[in-house]
């Protein structure tokens, strides 16, 4: 072995320093030409050893790893090349070499207003690199129609693969392949308005325990709703779809929701902190290992709701329900495909973990977002609660009928998703080239963000965009798309229904017991987009019972 490297290859020649970066075939060229003049030059005079030089040894992996670096920045540099010619019809923000835009989308505080900012200065569509990875935001609602209606671009995007060691091949993050189209074809069934009929019982249910615990902070400056309202969305989705009690509000798998918190974290800091966004960095951080203890609690709680239900199915005297009339897991669990298979364990237990995320997360967060906007604007509240008063017959039991009936609740709460989308950004992944309008080319490889936050507020649709105005929606003027407070199109929320039902009856109850009013001291919210949106400084109001004579 040599025992030492000749100097011809520690030093760069001034001229292969000028040669420009994109030649990577000359980068490669130059190390390849200068080991090739090695023997010719330097081993006929060298002494061998048995023994190996580490020198050498040394010298050899430095050059194969400077050879495989050139390599891969010369991809990223060609791919990078490529994305610009042909996203030569949307506008770049101005970035910082290498490291993009991150910079300036790394705090979730942020983020969104930055991003919205964008969105008003080049009219709704722009691109944004972060680290090395490309990404067209979408604000333009006729491209957003186009996109969400469409069967071409179906698959999510790698941020939802940061989901995956929780939900695996749940319905949320699966690509929309095969898969997927079954798992949509056979829980549809399960959100069918007779199953939703027979839910209002038990949101009443639910809802009674909520307005106790409501009850004893009467009288605080200030009470920060978003975790009780969470506990109760979680109770809601588990005796309703899940077919179990759970007791989430009297203090039962408190650990369930706090290990959700955590991965909503540890998702959202993945997809904009170009450090942890590539698994071999991440798996060295501390998230790394807290991520694996998330998930452990979230799978233990799935596969005893599972099981708790299969062993009551079981001992259920009959067992003939109709497939029309099954809730969400015993449609799963009584399930058998034409050669009479029942469903793996593994694929129920995704769609139970998606659908008690999915459904307790997003919810929370609606309902939060609308006590404190009824909280802040009196007159509509009141307004809202002489509709409710009208409705319900005797001011406390709340039916199927009644909620069909809150249209003006209803209005409340398209105004709070339009303000708070539960879901301020939706995600796709093109899996080759796409071509829109004009010819215009959206490359293979690429993100595309639809950022719902942004689209609800813009001010061509809305006037006055920032201001709560329920009425907004009678007038029947919002354009197709620019609204989307369960997404659109084939991936549309599945359980938008459910959720809207489960939102007034709840709002009603809480309005028939109190009267909200604004925090002590009152404060912005600070928004930050998260899997869910949420604010960072929580959603604080004050609570005053209602008298039996204001009933």
């Amino acid at each position: 072995m040599l025992r030492q490297i000749p100097n011809s290859l520690k030093t760069v020649p001034e001229d292969f320093a000028r040669l420009h970066l994109y030649l990577h075939k000359k980068c490669v060229h130059y190390l390849t030409r200068q080991y090739s003049r090695l023997p010719h030059t330097h081993i006929k005079n060298e002494k061998f050893s048995r023994r190996p030089s580490n020198t050498s040894t040394q010298g050899t992996v430095l050059y194969v790893l400077i050879a495989v670096l050139v390599v891969l920045i010369t991809r990223l540099v060609i791919r990078r090349i490529v994305f610009e010619r042909k996203l030569r019809w949307v506008k770049a923000v101005p970035a910082v070499p290498f490291i993009g835009n991150a910079w300036e989308f790394a705090d979730s505080t942020k983020s969104l207003s930055a991003m919205q900012k964008y969105a008003l200065k080049y009219n709704g569509l722009y691109f944004v690199e972060l680290l090395f990875r490309p990404i067209i935001i979408i604000t333009d609602y006729k491209l957003v129609e186009w996109l969400l209606l469409g069967n071409t671009i179906l698959n999510k995007s790698s941020d939802y693969q940061f989901l995956y060691n929780w939900l695996q091949g749940g319905l949320l993050i699966s690509d929309g392949d095969d898969k997927w189209k079954m798992a949509r074809k056979i829980i549809t069934p399960a959100f069918h308005f007779k199953i939703l009929e027979k839910f209002v019982d038990q949101f009443e249910e639910s809802s009674a325990v909520f307005i106790d615990i409501l009850g004893r902070e009467v009288g605080k400056d200030s009470v920060d709703v978003h975790d009780l309202v969470s506990n109760l969305a979680l109770d809601v989705i588990c005796q309703t779809a899940m077919g179990i009690q759970l007791n989430i509000q009297s203090g039962s798998h408190d650990e369930y929701r706090k290990a959700v918190s955590g991965m909503c974290k540890i998702v959202v800091e993945r997809a904009f902190n170009p450090l942890k966004t590539e698994n071999w960095s991440y798996y060295f951080s501390k998230d790394y290992q807290n991520e694996k203890q998330y998930v452990k609690i979230l799978h233990e709680v799935s596969d005893g709701v599972i099981e708790k239900r299969r062993r009551e199915i079981e001992n259920e005297a009959n067992n003939d329900i109709r497939k029309g009339k099954m809730a969400f897991l015993d449609l799963l669990l009584r399930y058998r495909d034409a050669n009479g298979e029942p469903l793996s364990h593994d694929f129920i237990r995704h769609e139970v973990d998606t659908f008690m995320f999915a459904g307790h997360d997003t919810t929370a967060a609606a309902i939060s977002f609308a006590l404190y906007s009824l909280a802040n604007n009196p007159e509509i509240q009141e307004k809202a609660l002489n509709e409710i008063r009208e409705v319900v017959d005797d001011g406390t039991q709340i039916t199927y009928r009644d909620l069909q009936e809150l249209k003006y609740l209803e209005l409340v709460i398209k105004e709070t998703l339009r303000l708070y989308p539960s879901v301020p950004m939706y995600s796709r992944r093109t899996t080759q080239d796409v071509v829109y309008e004009d010819g215009k080319i959206i490359p293979k490889g690429i993100t595309l963000l639809i950022l719902a936050y942004a689209i609800n507020r813009n001010p061509e649709v809305y006037e006055n965009p920032d201001q709560f105005i329920p009425t907004r929606f009678l007038d029947g003027h919002i354009k197709p798309f620019a609204y989307l407070p369960f997404s659109a199109g084939p991936r549309n929320c599945i359980g938008q229904k459910f959720a809207m039902l489960e939102m007034k009856s709840i709002l009603a109850k809480v309005l028939l017991n109190f009267e909200l009013l604004p925090a002590i001291p009152n404060v912005d919210l600070i928004l930050a987009a998260e899997t869910v949106l949420i604010s960072k400084n929580g959603v604080n109001i004050r609570l005053k019972k209602r008298l039996e004579t204001d009933l």
